[in-house]
C-alpha cells in the first residue's frame, strides 16, 4: 500500500517535471554561438566530403541513404537546440543564418543518394554547400 502511494505521487508529478524541463530556454553568448557556427562548417564541410566520396562512384546506394539520415539526423538536432535558444541582439543575424545555412544543408544532404550516378547534378550540389560553408564562416567572423 506504501508503494502505491509513492508511484501515484511520482506519476503525478511526471507532468509537472516534463514542463520544467521544456520550458528551460537558453540565451547564446557570443561564443555559444561561434561553437554553433563552427559545428554548422563542420557539417557542411562533411556534406562536402560525403558528395566527393559518391561522385568518386565508391559509395553504394544503401550505404549513402544511410549516411545521409544519419548525418541529417545530427542536424536537425543541432537545429532544434537553435530553435530553442535566443541570441543576443546583437548576434540575431549571424543566428538567423545558421538556422537558415543548417537548414539548407539537411535538405540538400537528403538529396545527395537520389543523385547517384550523376555528376554534372552532384557537381552542382557540391558548389551550392560550398557556399553555405562559406557563409558559415562569414557569420562566425562576424561575432
Amino acid at each position: 500500500m506504501h508503494w502505491t502511494r509513492v508511484v501515484c505521487r511520482i506519476v503525478a508529478l511526471l507532468p509537472f517535471l516534463a514542463l520544467c524541463a521544456c520550458s528551460s530556454h537558453k540565451v547564446l553568448t557570443p561564443d555559444d554561438l561561434r561553437s554553433d557556427l563552427f559545428s554548422a562548417n563542420s557539417y557542411a564541410s562533411e556534406l562536402e566530403m560525403f558528395i566527393d566520396y559518391v561522385r568518386q562512384g565508391r559509395a553504394t546506394k544503401i550505404f549513402a541513404e544511410a549516411h545521409a539520415r544519419q548525418l541529417a539526423k545530427e542536424i536537425a538536432h543541432s537545429e532544434q537546440e537553435l530553435i530553442a535558444a535566443t541570441p543576443q541582439p546583437q548576434d540575431a543575424k549571424a543566428f538567423e543564418s545558421c538556422k537558415g545555412e543548417l537548414e539548407f544543408i539537411r535538405r540538400e544532404l537528403l538529396m545527395v543518394p537520389s543523385l547517384i550516378g550523376n555528376d554534372d547534378a552532384l557537381r552542382v550540389e557540391r558548389a551550392k554547400v560550398g557556399a553555405s560553408n562559406h557563409q558559415f564562416s562569414l557569420a562566425a567572423s562576424a561575432l
